[in-house]
């Protein structure tokens, strides 16, 4: 892919987290680069979305999630407070690439945090991203 359009995909994904976070409540759906699969999300994009998050949920279709947006890149942090269900969480940068993928346990409060600095973070039900082969490296598209 040509740095030119690196570029512009960059700043089309900067434009979309904008837009979402301006909203209080929507679904957006995603998809992956090189791989036929796409995912229906939750946008979780306020403190208040972001600590209810899936909580008391007790079942998640299949192909769809939460993502959660925070306003800027750092270290963030996710738990399963209330949350019966088993997921799967993957931490993204600002730019839609995966930087790491994590299972969560049911009810844990233990935090789960990203190593590197992320932007947002997308919940599935546990196993998800391994069953669609998608891994650490590959690129959420809006």
């Amino acid at each position: 892919m040509s740095k030119l359009l690196k570029a512009f995909d960059k700043k089309f994904l900067s434009l979309l987290l904008i837009i979402f976070s301006l909203s209080s409540i929507a679904q957006i759906d995603a998809t992956f680069i090189n791989k036929n699969v796409s995912l229906t999300l939750i946008v979780s994009n306020t403190d208040a979305t972001r600590r209810k998050g899936l909580m008391n949920q007790k079942i998640l279709e299949k192909n769809s999630g939460m993502i959660f947006i925070w306003p800027s890149s750092k270290r963030q942090c996710m738990w399963m407070k209330d949350t019966p269900l088993p997921l799967s969480v993957a931490f993204i940068s600002s730019n839609g690439r995966i930087l790491e993928i994590y299972d969560m346990v049911p009810f844990s409060e233990e935090s789960i945090c990203s190593i590197q600095r992320a932007r947002m973070a997308v919940e599935v039900n546990q196993g998800w991203f391994k069953k669609n082969n998608i891994i650490v490296g590959d690129t959420i598209n809006f």
